[in-house]
């Protein structure tokens, strides 16, 4: 079975603006979602997701120093405490992230291989959605959809 992935609350609102939110339980063994994510998000409308309650200094670190919101701040510290990948969109919370050492993939990076994996026709046409939705999607990420789909 495919891998575990901790999730954020933008992936998940993103995913689910373009009706794709299920194929993070193609992709993905389980979904874990910290309780933040739950307060911002919802019930997700999803079955292979598991809440956890994530606790630790690290948290307060990033959210107070840092500056991150409560939700990806409790997703960067489970990654942290477990190793386990992170579906993660804020610039800020990525490049913390890699600082960190984690293990990080994006709603595109979800797109990307939702299309590797046939679970959807076009990366390129779903980013576009996203753009279209109000979500930011740079011209440059389209470009290198783009470009991944020809193979180049």
């Amino acid at each position: 079975m495919p891998e575990k992935a901790i999730a954020d609350t933008s992936a998940l609102i993103a995913l689910e603006k373009i009706n794709l939110i299920d194929v993070l339980c193609k992709i993905y063994s389980e979904i874990i979602l910290p309780e933040a994510v739950i307060s911002e998000f919802g019930t997700p409308s999803i079955n292979c997701y598991a809440i956890k309650q994530v606790e630790g200094s690290l948290i307060k670190l990033l959210m107070t120093d840092l500056n991150l919101g409560k939700g990806e701040s409790e997703v960067i510290a489970l990654s942290k405490d477990t190793g386990v990948r992170i579906i993660i969109d804020d610039l800020k919370a990525r490049k913390i992230a890699e600082t960190l050492g984690l293990n990080i993939t994006g709603t595109i990076g979800i797109l990307l291989k939702a299309e590797q994996l046939g679970l959807i026709e076009n990366a390129y046409a779903k980013a576009g959605e996203l753009k279209d939705k109000g979500f930011y999607v740079s011209d440059e990420i389209l470009e290198d959809i783009s470009q991944k789909r020809l193979g180049k």
